[in-house]
């Protein structure tokens, strides 16, 4: 009962559908580093969400990536995926929808973020004979 609650929880929710995101930074299509990270469930208003922030930078240079997925308040089966990214004091930020999304990209000049989206990988109980 509990477990069917919860998977008609997180099936039911679009955006908590993920569970992490594998992020690849690049500068001039030069691929610098590739960072795996988990999704933190987070609250909104009266809905779940999924967010991660990675930091791609050293202490030379600040290189920051953020990702938000919230469900689709006028679709609900879409999820919106909202992006913000900082290389120094330059900051871009995009936002879209779709309702099976596998990857996001965000570009500030020759630097780029791509993410692929990490579903929930949801398995049957073990039956007990």
């Amino acid at each position: 009962m509990i477990l069917a609650f919860f998977l008609n929880l997180f099936l039911g929710s679009p955006a908590l559908r993920y569970e992490s995101v594998i992020c690849t930074y690049s500068e001039s299509e030069t691929v610098k580093k590739t960072v795996s990270q988990k999704l933190i469930t987070i609250t909104i208003d009266a809905d779940f969400g999924r967010f991660a922030e990675i930091q791609f930078g050293d202490d030379t240079k600040k290189i920051q990536y953020q990702i938000l997925l919230e469900n689709d308040a006028n679709n609900e089966a879409s999820v919106n995926i909202l992006q913000n990214f900082l290389i120094g004091d330059l900051e871009s930020s995009a936002e879209f929808s779709a309702d099976a999304p596998k990857y996001t990209r965000i570009a500030q000049g020759a630097h780029s973020v791509r993410c692929e989206l990490v579903p929930v990988k949801v398995t049957a109980p073990a039956t007990q004979n």
